[in-house]
């Protein structure tokens, strides 16, 4: 089952972005149980949009109306904030170790793959790149590797 998640923001505990990813991954689990041919979900697209949550009366993702835009980081990441002490680096290794725990009732993981959307500001999000311009590292992408190799130990 292929799945596309975004938080907004900046701020994945105060919308609860969280537990909405975790809902639909167990859902997939439940699933799984139900339809044996299923084998899990493909996560192949995992980001955070820079914009405030869409509401009933605004819908629509306007870049740089949220609480934290944008425009006024350097990097045009997510800022350190209380629900990101370390930006960025903190959503994806928070929402890559929550992929990692979801199983179904008899052990199964549910998450099968998980993709990182790894764009600067294209489609409404933060800078969501793990390299910088000079092909190294960046703080993101680091964080990107580490929880993935996190994930894969817990699979052996």
């Amino acid at each position: 089952v292929g799945l596309h998640f975004y938080a907004f923001d900046c701020q994945p505990r105060a919308t609860k972005a969280y537990e909405s990813f975790e809902e639909r991954v167990r859902q997939i689990g439940t699933l799984m149980e139900k339809y044996a041919f299923l084998k899990g979900a493909i996560i192949n697209e995992v980001g955070m949009l820079n914009c405030g949550g869409p509401t009933a009366d605004d819908p629509i993702c306007v870049p740089d109306s949220g609480k934290f835009p944008a425009k006024d980081v350097p990097d045009f990441g997510c800022p350190s904030n209380e629900d990101l002490p370390d930006g960025s680096a903190t959503f994806i290794s928070e929402i890559v170790e929550l992929s990692a725990s979801v199983t179904t009732s008899d052990g199964r993981p549910v998450v099968k793959s998980f993709s990182w959307f790894n764009i600067d500001r294209q489609g409404g999000t933060y800078n969501l790149r793990l390299f910088n311009d000079d092909g190294s590292i960046n703080k993101v992408g680091d964080a990107y590797m580490r929880s993935c190799e996190k994930w894969g130990e817990m699979l052996l």
